[in-house]
């Protein structure tokens, strides 16, 4: 079977290496991912582009009061699962299949607040021609999240575009930031 179980910072994961996004596993976020396990004790956290939930259980992991983990993909939101049972933190995460950029807004109509945010998208633009284009998408999604958290929350955000550099993309979060009415 092309699913193996892998294990990284402690977390256990279902892999399936053959059908996942590429690897189906991104290892240069290890301590990204661990960094948010360190962040969430007692934090409710927002997970979004979960993928198969590994920034979701890091911080499930690392004492999270409770961890909702979104991925647009039904299939991710198995795995996700599956994953959260398999390290004994389903009762504190739920995982969700929804289209982030309709979440967000929706979200921002609800009195639950979260104080920690995740945005790890796949890669919104794979040429130059577009980078104008995924920087919008990129700021829609980190100005929604800015405009969730209270003031004192965390936002984690990466872009994982390689035509979204990191001046591009820090200019997209400053402005972000300045409609969201938010200092960073």
């Amino acid at each position: 079977s092309p699913v193996v179980e892998i294990m990284e910072n402690g977390v256990k994961y279902l892999v399936d290496v053959e059908n996942g996004q590429k690897t189906g596993f991104f290892l240069d976020q290890k301590y990204n991912r661990r960094a948010v396990g360190r962040l969430a004790a007692g934090k409710t956290v927002l997970d979004c582009f979960t993928h198969t939930g590994s920034f979701a259980l890091n911080a499930a992991l690392g004492g999270a009061a409770h961890v909702t983990a979104v991925d647009v993909s039904e299939s991710a939101v198995e795995m996700a699962r599956a994953n959260a049972a398999r390290n004994g933190v389903s009762d504190r995460m739920d995982c969700v299949a929804a289209n982030v950029f309709d979440l967000l807004p929706q979200l921002e109509q609800q009195p639950k607040r979260y104080d920690f945010i995740i945005l790890d998208p796949p890669a919104f633009t794979k040429s130059r021609k577009t980078t104008q284009r995924a920087m919008t998408g990129y700021k829609e999604i980190n100005y929604r999240a800015m405009r969730l958290l209270p003031r004192g929350g965390y936002l984690a955000t990466c872009s994982c575009s390689h035509f979204a550099t990191e001046e591009l993309f820090l200019k997209m979060l400053r402005s972000a930031a300045k409609d969201a009415g938010v200092q960073l």
